[in-house]
């Protein structure tokens, strides 16, 4: 499996690193919206939401269209102006980050449930 990364959080991006290299995933990060991968060089997109920036939106929602692939956007589960952006940029779902890091270990699974492309709604079912 092949996971774009676009989070500026080291830590977070370390720890994610790590949760797909046990799990024989290749994790690619994503410093633009210009290098998105191509959808079919890669299998899910995680989306840290709150460094999001206008480019962004439209960038994944074109990607996404291509071939019904998965995304995950997440971020503080206080933002709530996020989840509206992202739901409006027609990205979902949309996670806590604590969600995010609680599902690591299944995350990169190729038939993981917790991955599987959604209508969009948040965890929030929003």
């Amino acid at each position: 499996m092949r996971v774009g990364a676009v989070i500026t959080d080291l830590m977070l991006y370390s720890r994610i690193e790590s949760a797909a290299s046990a799990a024989g995933a290749l994790l690619v990060r994503v410093d633009t919206p210009y290098g998105l991968p191509l959808s079919a060089e890669i299998d899910l997109l995680l989306v840290d939401w709150s460094s999001r920036c206008p480019d962004w939106a439209d960038a994944i929602a074109a990607w996404r269209g291509e071939a019904a692939n998965r995304v995950i956007a997440f971020g503080r589960h206080t933002d709530l102006e996020a989840h509206a952006a992202a739901r409006s940029a027609g990205i979902g779902p949309m996670w806590a980050r604590s969600k995010l890091v609680a599902n690591l270990r299944s995350l990169f699974q190729a038939d993981s449930p917790v991955a599987a492309p959604t209508s969009g709604r948040d965890e929030r079912g929003a």
